[in-house]
């Protein structure tokens, strides 16, 4: 039960912004945190893509919640982000977690193909 006392202590608190503004400026904070942590990401990881796919596929992520204009969502993502960010930087993610991040289209992105395009007929 220490650990978990630990664990607690070390949580720090979500944000909250008190306008709009802060809160984009804080999802483009993120954006930036996330662009200047690929270099450190292939190199603890051993990923093999180069920075420019990983730069495109953190943007696409971005881009899909451009949209997103109230704060409190903005919060949230931004939380989410931050989060995901500190434990892939702290390591505490495997290298299969961020190597599946990577490999994921997403999904607004993705075209089907004729086999998906048949299951989707046969679910139907």
């Amino acid at each position: 039960m220490s650990s978990n006392m630990q664990a607690m202590k070390q949580m720090r608190p979500a944000l909250v912004s008190l306008t709009n503004q802060q809160a984009r400026r804080r999802c483009f904070k993120l954006y930036r945190n996330c662009i200047r942590s690929i270099p450190h990401l292939i190199q603890h990881y051993n990923l093999s893509y180069n920075m420019s796919e990983m730069r495109t596929r953190i943007r696409s992520n971005f881009v899909e919640f451009e949209d997103v204009k109230e704060k409190n969502q903005l919060d949230r993502l931004a939380f989410i982000g931050e989060t995901e960010l500190f434990d892939a930087m702290s390591l505490l993610k495997t290298r299969s977690h961020v190597v599946n991040y990577f490999d994921t289209q997403p999904i607004s992105n993705k075209p089907v193909n004729e086999t998906e395009k048949l299951l989707n007929k046969f679910f139907e």
